[in-house]
C-alpha cells in the first residue's frame, strides 16, 4: 500500500483548514462585498452599480467617448499625441467607487483589491486581450524610493493577476525607473511628458526583443507615463506595446 507524502499531505491538510476558515468566516467578495469568491464576475447587476462598464471608448487610448464619434484614429483626449503604444484598455471611469478603490489598492492595507480588479478588467474585455497574444506583461514600475514606503506596487498585482488569466509570462523586474520624478497629479499635461523623459529603463534588453508586450498600471490620465515606458520597451527590441489600466482619468 502506497502511502501519501510529506508534500501530498501539506496539501491536503492546507485544503481542509481552507474549508474550515471558510466555514467560519465566509469569503467576501473585495468588490461587492458578496459571500463569494466572485472578484466581480458574477456580482451581475451589483457590480454594474459599482463599478459601470465604459460604454464606447477611444479604440487608441481607451478614453469613454460619445456614441457618434469615429475614435480608430484617436479621440479628443489622445488625436494630437504621438503614443509609442498600440492600444490601451481600461475597466472604467477614476470616479466614485472605483477611484475608492485604486486609493485604498495603493494603501498598504489595499493589496486584496488588486486580484478582483484585474479579473473584472479582463473579462470585461477578454476579446481585446486574446487578440493582442501579448508574450510578456510587465507593470510600470515604482522608483525604489516609492517601493521603501510601500509594501507593494498596485500595477505589479494587476499584471499577475492578468498573466494568470492570459497564460502569459510575468516579469517585474525587467523594467525599471531610474529617475525619481514629482508626481504626475501635481503637473500640468506638458509637464507631464517632461517629467519623465529617460526616467525609465530596461535592464535585459534581451528579455523583450521582439516580444509583443503588455503594460499595466492602475491609472492612465495623459498617457505620458505609459509613453515613456513604452519608448524604454522598444528601444530595448520589443515589438509591439500595448497598455492595460484599471482607471482612465479625464485630462487635467
Amino acid at each position: 500500500m502506497k502511502y501519501p507524502g510529506i508534500e501530498q499531505l501539506q496539501r491536503i491538510s492546507t485544503r481542509w483548514l481552507q474549508t474550515g476558515r471558510n466555514f467560519i468566516y465566509p469569503p467576501r467578495c473585495s468588490l461587492c462585498g458578496m459571500e463569494a469568491v466572485c472578484t466581480g464576475v458574477n456580482c451581475g447587476t451589483q457590480i454594474e452599480e459599482i463599478v459601470p462598464a465604459l460604454a464606447r471608448v477611444c479604440q487608441r487610448c481607451g478614453a469613454p467617448v460619445g456614441p457618434h464619434l469615429d475614435s480608430s484614429g484617436g479621440c479628443t483626449d489622445c488625436r494630437g499625441e504621438k503614443f509609442r503604444f498600440a492600444k490601451a484598455v481600461a475597466l472604467g471611469k477614476y470616479e466614485g467607487p472605483l477611484q475608492e478603490f485604486i486609493l485604498n489598492l495603493k494603501q498598504n492595507h489595499g493589496a486584496y483589491l488588486g486580484g478582483g480588479l484585474a479579473n473584472l478588467l479582463f473579462y470585461r474585455n477578454r476579446g481585446f486581450f486574446e487578440e493582442l497574444e501579448a508574450d510578456l506583461i510587465i507593470p510600470v514600475p515604482l522608483h525604489w524610493t516609492s517601493r521603501l514606503r510601500r509594501s507593494h506596487n498596485p500595477a505589479s498585482i494587476i499584471a499577475e493577476a492578468l498573466s494568470h488569466r492570459l497564460q502569459a509570462k510575468y516579469s517585474g523586474n525587467i523594467l525599471a525607473k531610474r529617475k525619481k520624478t514629482p508626481p504626475q497629479t501635481s503637473l500640468t499635461p506638458q509637464n507631464r511628458r517632461t517629467n519623465l523623459r529617460d526616467a525609465f529603463h530596461v535592464r535585459r534588453p534581451g528579455r523583450v526583443k521582439d516580444l509583443r508586450i503588455l503594460l499595466v498600471d492602475d491609472v492612465m490620465t495623459t498617457g505620458s507615463t505609459a509613453n515613456a515606458a513604452s519608448r524604454a520597451l522598444l528601444q530595448a527590441g520589443a515589438s509591439e506595446i500595448n497598455v492595460a489600466v484599471i482607471a482612465r482619468a479625464p485630462r487635467i
